[in-house]
């Protein structure tokens, strides 16, 4: 059942922020921030189940900062953190996957383009 996942969005467009609200209004347990920092804070304290992330950020820390900082915390090693991002260029889904992120989307996406993709990566219950 989707509603027993714990998933965080960092997005720094509030566009963006209410489009995860809206696909993901199923779930039962979801945390959007607006900056690497905020998703870092939010990962100390809380065990997600999924991670997405847009990777430019206004902010100090971009998507491949992050992810990098939350792949220290205990418990996140093997957690999918997601690349959704407007970089799409050739390469750049190789380059993010190199990074180590589990996955990456382009935005723009419809909604069920993006929860099929999220649910490949949701772990069995």
């Amino acid at each position: 059942m989707i509603n027993n996942y714990r998933i965080l969005a960092n997005e720094d467009d509030a566009l963006m922020r209410d489009i995860f609200s809206f696909y993901l209004a199923d779930f039962k347990d979801v945390v959007i921030v607006d900056s690497g920092e905020e998703a870092i804070k939010e990962c100390r304290t809380n065990l997600f189940d999924l991670v997405l992330t847009d990777i430019k950020s206004p902010h100090r820390v971009n998507g491949i900062e992050a992810l990098k900082e939350i792949r220290k915390i205990d418990g996140y090693r093997n957690i999918p953190i997601l690349a959704v991002t407007g970089y799409t260029m050739n390469g750049d889904k190789e380059y993010f996957i190199q990074e180590g992120f589990n996955g990456y989307l382009a935005k723009p996406f419809l909604k069920a383009t993006f929860l099929e993709f999220i649910s490949k990566f949701l772990p069995a219950r």
